[in-house]
């Protein structure tokens, strides 16, 4: 028997999305001029990587224009790497329903194609909202790039997902650190996969001593980095203190790393010190390891620069598997994976950091250079 209430939804929502604009029959858009719209939700991973691609596509493209629409509340991040940055509340934030908010969205990505008329707009989300979807139904014209990671858990709609990449005119797939395929092997496709991308490469790294006299910290120590998440999924304050304590008994200096968009910092008196900034990654060599959460851009930055970590997974997320991502990492040499927190392992970890110094055996690019390069070349 077919469900009213749903089928009522579903006509309402196939009618708003091709309903027509007055704005979209007149559209013109410049070429050189590019959108990043990155969707985040609890943590800054999209408008990360949405970061490091515009930042090459400046470098490999100095006239081009890049501009930014985001639901981080991170869009300060985005000013201060010297971009233009329009923000839209993220809808875990609004009191409003999901179609109210939609709404909210269309409008604000059509106001900014009014101002800036991009010629491709490039998404960096899990899936693609309503709103959005209205806008790539009506402004035809524009060329669509998905900037889409994989790993997703093993319950999410495959059908639903083939869906919206179907909407797309490209998809760029950063791959992740262990994947066996080449990224060359699906060019024929409209999907193109580079090898994963960090925002940072080692060259940008800040020299160890003048990064721990930045940190305030031991010349001659040892020294870890703890960034547990931004505990906007999922609290975290007891595990990260029990965590900092154990080092410190162990004669280890700690620095926290706290997310700058934390919706409900705690200040920590426990830590050496304290870390408030973006990229942290530009402190890893003070470092001789790191207590890592398992989110892509935490994952693929350690290994990719080179800083040995334990990682420790949030099986809590939506749609990604961090797990999986963990225990890929570990084939790259210092780097293991702890699911429960306690003392013998954290006391196993530790010792294998500092006693055997192995360094990363990762020898892949990154991919945010080749991710800007295929924009450049789409058209």
């Amino acid at each position: 028997m077919i469900n009213v209430g749903d089928f009522a939804r579903g006509l309402i929502k196939s009618v708003w999305l091709r309903v027509p604009s007055w704005r979209s029959l007149k559209y013109t858009g410049c070429s050189n001029t590019y959108l990043f719209l990155p969707i985040n939700g609890a943590g800054l991973g999209h408008l990360t990587r949405s970061l490091a691609v515009a930042r090459r596509l400046q470098q490999q493209k100095p006239d081009a224009k890049i501009v930014f629409l985001t639901t981080s509340i991170g869009v300060t991040l985005v000013h201060r790497a010297g971009f233009v940055c329009h923000h839209v509340t993220p809808a875990a934030l609004l009191d409003e329903s999901p179609a109210a908010w939609n709404q909210l969205f269309f409008k604000s990505i059509e106001a900014v194609l009014e101002l800036h008329r991009p010629g491709m707009l490039v998404f960096d989300g899990t899936a693609p909202y309503l709103g959005l979807q209205r806008i790539m139904r009506l402004y035809t014209s524009i060329r669509y790039v998905w900037i889409k990671r994989g790993l997703y858990k093993v319950g999410v709609d495959q059908e639903k997902l083939q869906g919206y990449i179907e909407l797309f005119d490209n998809i760029i797939a950063p791959g992740e650190l262990s994947e066996l395929r080449s990224f060359n092997e699906e060019a024929d496709t409209k999907v193109r996969r580079v090898a994963p991308i960090a925002l940072l490469d080692k060259e940008d790294l800040l020299e160890r001593s003048t990064a721990r006299r930045m940190l305030r910290l031991s010349q001659d120590r040892p020294c870890a980095y703890v960034q547990l998440g931004a505990g906007n999924i999922n609290g975290i304050a007891d595990m990260q203190n029990a965590v900092i304590k154990h080092l410190q008994r162990r004669g280890v200096e700690v620095v926290l790393g706290q997310s700058p968009i934390a919706l409900k910092p705690e200040p920590n008196l426990n830590a050496d010190s304290v870390i408030v900034d973006y990229p942290n990654s530009r402190y890893f060599s003070a470092f001789d390891f790191s207590i890592l959460a398992g989110g892509y851009n935490s994952v693929c930055e350690a290994v990719m620069l080179g800083l040995p970590s334990l990682f420790v997974p949030n099986m809590s997320t939506g749609a990604d598997d961090q797990l999986r991502r963990v225990e890929m990492a570990t084939n790259f040499g210092p780097y293991k994976v702890l699911t429960d927190v306690n003392d013998r392992q954290l006391d196993l970890a530790i010792d294998s950091f500092l006693g055997e110094h192995v360094k990363s055996c990762y020898q892949g690019r990154n991919g945010a250079e080749d991710a800007a390069r295929l924009l450049c070349e789409i058209r």
